[in-house]
């Protein structure tokens, strides 16, 4: 009886490897671009990279308003590779704000930014995400925090699914936050200074098939006891 129990869990045990495998995606690159700027006087608006201390080093801005002086915002992916497993939450970048005096009316008042994910595993697979700011620019007629400059972040993100090896995986953006745990609707900056928070995501396994009921699994156990017992069989 023992013996036949240990066939019979060695069989469930094969059947969830079957059902639920595992696998690490090799994350090999994150960028974000800034494109569709709206509002403001579009002019003023230019496109830079700067070099960083975080992350890939290179950071994608964007610069708008007039006045002597421009407010602006940046990103920069995180520093890969990256090895990212099922059910794993990890930073994908650091989104960057600069608040400085500009003529009233000229600033932007809102922004699309692409942001690429790269992957060395599975090679060449890529993830695709597009997401809006919008942007509030205080006029600087009063002191202190009332010349704060706002960033509102989208309430919620599409997924990306990715294939890999027959198996399909979702790739989520949780948002923005100093952690994945306490994530913010907006970012708050003041004047003649830069703000800075992350981007977090996370890998999940997609929808599947539903898995056997509990009485299928009793006959793919009972299988397994049919073959132990007709192995045990003695001979005539």
């Amino acid at each position: 009886m023992k013996i036949v129990l240990r066939v019979s869990w060695c069989g469930l045990l094969f059947l969830s490897f079957l059902v639920f495998p595992s696998y690490a995606l090799v994350l090999e690159g994150v960028s974000g671009s800034w494109y569709n700027p709206a509002g403001g006087d579009l002019s003023t608006v230019r496109y830079t990279t700067a070099s960083v201390a975080y992350g890939s080093g290179t950071e994608s801005r964007i610069f708008f308003g007039a006045g002597g002086y421009q407010s602006g915002l940046g990103f920069t992916g995180v520093d890969v590779p990256y090895v990212c497993s099922v059910g794993d939450i990890f930073e994908l970048g650091q989104l960057r704000c600069l608040n400085a005096p500009t003529l009233l009316g000229t600033a932007i008042s809102g922004v699309d930014m692409r942001l690429v994910m790269t992957f060395a595993d599975p090679e060449g697979a890529t993830a695709n995400f597009g997401f809006s700011f919008s942007i509030l620019n205080t006029p600087n007629i009063n002191s202190g925090n009332q010349n704060d400059d706002f960033l509102y972040f989208p309430a919620s993100f599409t997924a990306q699914t990715l294939m890999v090896n027959g198996k399909l995986y979702v790739l989520e953006l949780l948002g923005f936050g100093p952690d994945a745990s306490n994530l913010i609707s907006e970012l708050r900056t003041s004047e003649n200074s830069w703000s800075s928070t992350s981007l977090w995501g996370r890998v999940a396994c997609a929808p599947v098939k539903p898995v056997p009921e509990p009485a299928m699994l009793i006959l793919f156990g009972s299988g397994f006891l049919m073959l132990a017992g007709a192995w045990r069989k003695p001979k005539q």
